[in-house]
């Protein structure tokens, strides 16, 4: 697929119309009006409904827009990922995570190697959980954190080691304009009627499949819902609009005056686990440290 057409079509979304990217990019905009009808012939779907002065986008058009994002976003990630390293090193760490809330756990313990071996680089990407994994197993990446909840964090066939790192409790985030929140813990007839929330930067069933294993109490798989940033899920949850599973002890929980952090009444699910995976067997010395950090990390 032609890596600019990819990206004239997200600047034809952002924009609406062809005439505004052409002008920008000077070009004509039959040229860009050309690259769409290309693009659209080699997916065979329409993907812009064109009006007189303003285009949008068809279902297909809008389902495409997101993985659009994913590919460039995953191309410019990996070009600047290979211009970082002009000079060999023997000190390189290639490391991944699922969410936001993990970072802290990961940084602290990168940054001590930094500060020990200046010369060691990392990379490091966020993904789901499924496509981590395998960047682990196929030796792309040479560890990956997850989560143990509900379900283990890799099927007992997979050719993985996994290693807690950290562990507590799974809380539940709910609006303090909410009379729930007045409660010690949120009863769990509570959450059968609430739109419930999770936070995940890709498409991926592998934390859905494990909230819902955590709670079998819940009975409509449509309740739960995900979105695709940190930050849209405390707004949602501050506004009251839905409540949300949050990990305990990554959060700052003591100064947050929208939202209060409640265990689920009566439940003895909740527990979870942040996971390295690695690959078995020996480990080059810099993961070695890597491992090490992380059982002196305390957050």
């Amino acid at each position: 697929m032609d890596f600019d057409r990819l990206q004239t079509f997200l600047r034809v979304v952002q924009y609406g119309s062809f005439q505004q990217v052409a002008a920008r990019e000077y070009r004509s905009q039959r040229a860009v009006s050309k690259q769409m009808t290309q693009l659209e012939h080699e997916l065979q779907v329409t993907l812009f409904q064109r009006g007189h002065n303003r285009i949008s986008l068809t279902p297909q058009g809008r389902l495409f827009w997101a993985s659009a994002q994913d590919i460039v976003n995953n191309y410019t990630a990996a070009l600047t990922e290979l211009r970082e390293f002009d000079a060999p090193t023997k000190r390189l760490l290639r490391v991944g995570y699922f969410s936001a809330f993990e970072q802290p756990l990961l940084l602290r313990a990168l940054y001590a190697l930094k500060k020990r071996w200046s010369d060691s680089q990392f990379v490091v990407r966020q993904g789901s959980n499924e496509h981590l994994t395998q960047q682990v197993l196929d030796g792309s990446l040479d560890l990956t954190l997850s989560i143990s909840y509900g379900r283990p964090a890799v099927a007992a066939a997979t050719k993985l080691q996994a290693t807690s790192i950290y562990h507590n409790q799974m809380v539940m985030g709910v609006s303090r304009l909410n009379p729930l929140s007045k409660l010690a813990q949120i009863p769990q007839q509570a959450l059968t009627t609430l739109p419930i929330l999770y936070y995940s930067p890709e498409s991926s069933t592998f934390l859905l499949e494990s909230f819902l294993a955590s709670a079998p109490f819940i009975q409509d798989y449509e309740q739960i819902r995900r979105v695709t940033s940190a930050e849209q899920m405390h707004l949602l949850v501050s506004l009251n609009q839905a409540v949300a599973f949050y990990p305990a002890g990554l959060i700052s929980a003591k100064h947050d005056e929208q939202v209060a952090y409640l265990p689920i009444e009566g439940d003895n699910l909740q527990d979870y686990d942040i996971v390295a995976l690695t690959q078995p067997g020996q480990q080059p010395p810099l993961l070695k440290a890597l491992m090490q950090q992380f059982s002196q990390t305390k957050l």
